[in-house]
């Protein structure tokens, strides 16, 4: 039952991540979408992982063990996360320092939509 909690509250998490990204103009708050969407995914991976009365894998240990494959993914993927969205806010921060805006729709306006020809 807990798992199932888990993964309606995971589905919501990506949505509204989602949502954020396509509806916000803000650069900052569409990266946190992106944020809150890969937290989402993240919580999904460990509702599907999840085992009723489960214990460690040791050995000499009866009944059903939990798999550690998918708690190895889930602490790979916070990390690489986690230094994603730093790299993307410090490309945020760069992008405002140069264009004044972080709005998307004043960014595509003042990008040029060609390369300059060297």
């Amino acid at each position: 039952m807990e798992a199932q909690g888990a993964l309606a509250l995971a589905i919501g998490l990506v949505g509204l991540g989602l949502w954020t990204v396509l509806v916000r103009r803000n650069l900052v708050w569409k990266l946190l979408g992106l944020n809150v969407a890969g937290g989402g995914a993240i919580l999904f991976l460990v509702a599907l992982a999840h085992r009723e009365k489960a214990g460690p894998a040791l050995e000499g240990v009866p009944g059903p063990h939990v798999d550690p494959l998918p708690q190895a993914l889930v602490l790979t993927a916070i990390v690489i996360h986690f230094a994603v969205l730093a790299l993307a806010l410090v490309y945020v921060i760069f992008l405002s320092e140069r264009r004044h805006t972080q709005d998307v729709r004043k960014l595509e306006e003042t990008c040029p939509t060609r390369w300059p020809e060297s």
